[in-house]
């Protein structure tokens, strides 16, 4: 069934591409929603010839996760996405780019394939159909206009769908803007509040649902509005104390969940609500 998404611009103007090895795609959608992937929009990461354009999904990646500190290093990449799992990703012709996002990702002169513009990387676990997003990237701040609104999301979506997903694990930190994204999935059942195993302990352990409803909704098609079940109180994401107090909560056995979507507050915080509910 076609998909349908408010900015109908991403789909007429980018191309879909996917880095996964042949054992891997073997499992997956190569037709998500209908869609096709680029005419060289399927990577063999076993490949030489993959070399360029991996290169570019590195330059993507530090682009966007540079300047925060965590940018990933190639061997992740290799060992750790392209191997087990898979990167898929909406992107657009070389000579098709403004100067500005040419430069940012330093395209080397003479290279006119595909450009990345946005990835989803995921990794398989050993419960079938269950995936953790590892990375979730986009270069949207860099459109002039609003070519790119809802590349996010839009590229989400299809991932999941191509991996066949029917439950996805993430972790994100509680005042990141993604965690705005992830819960336009729906109920965001959490696994950790507070999590000193991560290098930024202010981070959560999230799974939801993964099914075409949540997906569509996701990917910003009109008229796929999903439940929001009403917070019992609304936690402020630089808040430790009251993030260590639901890790508290949850160690004992309670079942916590974000329920909808955080509200911005002053000098870049935001507030997340959050429910006790039943676990499906």
């Amino acid at each position: 069934m076609t998909l349908h998404v408010d900015n109908a611009r991403l789909l007429e103007e980018l191309e879909l591409f996917l880095v996964a090895t042949p054992e891997n795609r073997a499992h997956f959608d190569l037709q998500p929603f209908g869609l096709q992937p680029a005419r060289d929009g399927i990577i063999d990461p076993l490949r030489r010839e993959a070399s360029s354009f991996l290169d570019l999904l590195s330059a993507l990646d530090a682009a966007t996760f540079g300047p925060e500190g965590m940018p990933m290093p190639r061997w992740v990449f290799y060992d750790a996405a392209e191997l087990p799992g898979g990167i898929v990703g909406l992107g657009k012709r070389a000579d098709a780019l403004p100067r500005k996002v040419a430069e940012h990702l330093q395209i080397p002169t003479g290279y006119a394939g595909l450009v990345p513009l946005s990835m989803y990387v995921a990794i398989p676990t050993l419960t079938p159909g269950t995936w953790v997003g590892h990375n979730l990237c986009s270069l949207r701040d860099l459109s002039a206009d609003d070519a790119l609104r809802g590349i996010g999301r839009l590229t989400k979506a299809v991932a999941l769908k191509v991996f066949n997903a029917r439950r996805q694990i993430g972790v994100t930190q509680w005042n990141s803007r993604a965690l705005r994204l992830h819960a336009r999935m729906g109920p965001l059942r959490l696994l950790t509040a507070w999590t000193p195993a991560h290098t930024y302990p202010a981070s959560l352990t999230y799974e939801v649902t993964v099914d075409d409803r949540a997906l569509r909704h996701l990917a910003g098609e009109p008229g796929n509005a999903l439940p929001s079940p009403p917070p019992e109180r609304w936690v402020d994401g630089e808040d430790n104390g009251a993030l260590e107090a639901l890790q508290a909560r949850i160690e004992a056995g309670e079942h916590l969940w974000v329920t909808g979507l955080p509200e911005l507050l002053p000098a870049g915080r935001q507030r997340i609500p959050i429910a006790r509910l039943p676990r499906p």
